[in-house]
């Protein structure tokens, strides 16, 4: 029996190693079996380690700065099955885990089964989930260290496991929200171009493939903002950075899809080379009284100056949802230019609506458009 592990984003996605051991250690530093290299930046020089157990795998955490997400569930002790996607570090590699038996297919997994087959066994549960095991479990947790943390930890998880901290909820998603600036032309009637303009927001990964959500007015600012008579407005160009990163380093991106009805404020763009993680979930439902997080951009750029920041990073701010409108979810928060386009998060840390708007005279009054708005839009 071996375990597998395939890189699923990034330039090396595909690429596929495969260890026959009884343990194996996973982190940055060059000395262990699975090397996630130095540029893996989310990744501890000693990460975790994954055992052998019977015909199964243990992960265990081995108190990492970012943490290790199980099927996007942060862990410190968890079994494994086939096809676990495991990522270790918050926004850091992203690698699908796989067992390939030694013996002879015999109706269970086949020999060589990879991530990516299509074999029906691949998706056989790795059962003998037995009390020895959670003992074991147990016992190599406490021998970690911070005994009284892990514990109270675990019956916090234990009595709510759906929930996370605000700091978890920013951990496992702000590698995914962008800085997007636009520019664009002002063309009179006769098509001569008036004046060359520049908008800012946020926005928020969604796929792999690098599509990204945000508000049309982040685009096309012209429609919303009404120009002067008989003038229209031209598109030049849309530039994405992601956090941390300096201003130079923005990369470019395209309209992927828009909104037919301005009045549905949602848009969808696309970078070439993706390289931030997607959100961490996508709910559709919300409820008056949930709280909520949203993450973005706050001023732009220009907070960035004022705090004397040289890379870019996103804010995070509370609320509530106040009511669930027609169009609209309603939120008890307070927003600012900068933030339309970022995800409104539930305490799953999943993605309820993107935020759109303040209401007029009523600061802490902020609408977002719920996120199945968005999901339509990049099906269709």
């Amino acid at each position: 029996m071996a375990a597998t592990f395939t890189r699923v984003i990034g330039s090396q996605r595909g690429e596929q190693k495969k260890f026959d051991a009884d343990r194996i250690s996973v982190g940055r530093a060059p000395d262990n079996m699975l090397s996630l290299g130095e540029s893996a930046r989310r990744v501890s020089s000693h990460h975790a380690e994954i055992s052998r157990r019977g015909d199964g795998y243990l992960l265990r955490d081995l108190g990492s700065t970012n943490g290790t997400m199980i099927n996007g569930r942060r862990v410190v002790v968890s079994e494994l099955t086939h096809d676990d996607l495991i990522e270790f570090g918050a926004g850091g590699p992203l690698l699908r885990f796989g067992i390939e038996r030694d013996e002879p297919g015999s109706g269970d997994m086949p020999q060589s089964v990879t991530a990516g087959s299509t074999n029906v066994g691949r998706h056989r549960v790795i059962a003998s989930k037995s009390n020895a095991l959670l003992i074991v479990a147990l016992v190599g947790a406490m021998l970690l260290g911070g005994v009284g943390g892990i514990v109270a930890s675990s019956k916090l998880r234990a009595s709510d496991p759906e929930t996370m901290s605000f700091a978890e909820i920013a951990e496992v998603n702000s590698p995914a929200v962008v800085f997007i600036r636009t520019e664009f032309e002002l063309l009179d009637p006769s098509g001569r171009v008036m004046s060359t303009e520049a908008r800012t927001g946020s926005g928020f990964v969604i796929s792999d493939s690098g599509l990204i959500v945000t508000n049309r007015h982040v685009v096309r600012d012209w429609e919303y903002d009404a120009p002067p008579a008989g003038a229209t407005g031209r598109l030049i160009r849309i530039e994405v950075l992601l956090p941390h990163q300096n201003r130079e380093d923005a990369i470019p991106a395209a309209v992927y899809k828009l909104s037919k009805d301005r009045a549905v404020d949602v848009a969808v763009l696309k970078i070439s080379s993706p390289t931030a993680p997607s959100v961490h979930g996508i709910e559709t439902d919300a409820n008056q009284g949930d709280e909520v997080v949203v993450i973005g951009y706050p001023l732009g750029l220009d907070l960035m100056a004022q705090t004397n920041d040289r890379l870019i990073g996103p804010s995070l701010s509370t609320g509530v949802v106040s009511r669930v409108g027609q169009d609209f979810i309603q939120l008890d928060l307070r927003a600012y230019h900068g933030n339309s386009g970022g995800p409104v998060l539930n305490r799953k840390g999943e993605v309820i609506g993107i935020l759109t708007a303040n209401v007029n005279g009523a600061p802490d009054i902020a609408l977002c458009t719920p996120i199945g708005a968005a999901l339509q839009l990049a099906k269709d």
